[in-house]
């Protein structure tokens, strides 16, 4: 084998198909009571420091990051064995290491684009790079070298109107499929970080809206009476039944074929740096041709956010989040 063959834990061809379970968790009533537990949820765009950014009426809270519960009482669910085996099938990998677990609370809103959830590259997975730079990367196909198979496990708790789960399995060229509520506690095991997916439009039409006023520091908060309410600078400006906002818990788990991928993963000989992956960007648009500054801070140079993401983005029609 090459010395670059020996690195990779991410063939090329890969992409992995999906695993429908009828049943995800054998304690659904107890990730219900997580979800209250989690009361008040932040912004996306809080949760993953984008400042200046917009979530909508996206809200989310980890369980679990970097391989490690961050949520007390999320252990049970963390290690579900039924992901882990459906992980090893999808990804025909001997060797799970869940990774990543997150609760995604959706208010009633119009459908979203196509998208690839954020990849996880070697050396660049846990804040090395800000969050909005991970989109591009993905979708540049300049930092595949890097990647790391991850098995997404997603598990839906709403039975309201809307909110189909659409992915393409076998690529944007190919029929999509489609899972429509009524759908609790069923799960779609699947590799989003290479399949494209999307939502469906939430609740009915009529109560659809695009909330692009909501704030980065809002909340979305349950209340005694079991509703949602969202809150900014301590006033409601809205409010909805339990129901109508659309739940999802997301699991991820790393996917290595067998112990020798897992121990070129370990050993970090070959991970990225923010420097080489400013270096790789800059190469790229170098040969575009596309005019870019050296960048300075990831975080506070928004000239280099805005030629990275208006250059890097999912396909036309998609999104990039």
């Amino acid at each position: 084998m090459t010395a670059l063959t020996e690195r990779l834990v991410r063939s090329k061809s890969l992409l992995a198909p999906p695993v429908k379970l009828e049943k995800a968790f054998d304690d659904p009533d107890g990730i219900l009571k997580l979800i209250a537990k989690g009361s008040p949820y932040k912004t996306l765009a809080a949760v993953h420091r984008n400042k200046g950014e917009t979530s909508g009426g996206w809200f989310r809270n980890f369980w679990a990051l970097g391989e490690k519960v961050v949520f007390e009482g999320a252990e049970p669910f963390f290690y579900n064995q039924r992901f882990i085996d459906a992980a090893k099938y999808s990804f025909q990998a001997e060797i799970i290491r869940p990774v990543a677990m997150m609760t995604n609370l959706n208010l009633p809103a119009p459908g979203a684009p196509f998208h690839l959830d954020l990849p996880f590259f070697r050396g660049a997975q846990n804040r090395e790079v800000p969050s909005w730079m991970l989109a591009p990367m993905g979708y540049s196909g300049l930092f595949h070298e890097w990647a790391i198979p991850v098995a997404s496990a997603i598990t839906w708790f709403y039975d309201g109107v809307g909110g189909e789960f659409e992915y393409w399995p076998e690529g944007l060229n190919a029929p999509s499929r489609t899972e429509s509520p009524p759908y609790s506690n069923m799960c779609v095991l699947a590799d989003n970080e290479y399949m494209y997916h999307r939502v469906g439009g939430i609740g009915p039409e009529d109560q659809q809206k695009t909330y692009e006023n909501i704030g980065y520091d809002a909340t979305l908060v349950l209340t005694d009476e079991n509703r949602w309410n969202v809150v900014e600078d301590e006033k409601v400006t809205a409010d909805f039944a339990y129901g109508d906002v659309r739940i999802s818990v997301l699991w991820k788990g790393y996917c290595f074929k067998n112990e020798r991928e897992a121990a070129s993963y370990d050993d970090h000989s070959h991970d990225l740096t923010p420097e080489l992956v400013a270096n790789i960007f800059s190469a790229d648009l170098k040969r575009r041709g596309i005019a870019h500054m050296t960048p300075g801070d990831f975080v506070t140079d928004m000239d280099w956010k805005k030629v990275i993401t208006e250059t890097y983005s999912a396909p036309d029609g998609g999104a990039s989040y």
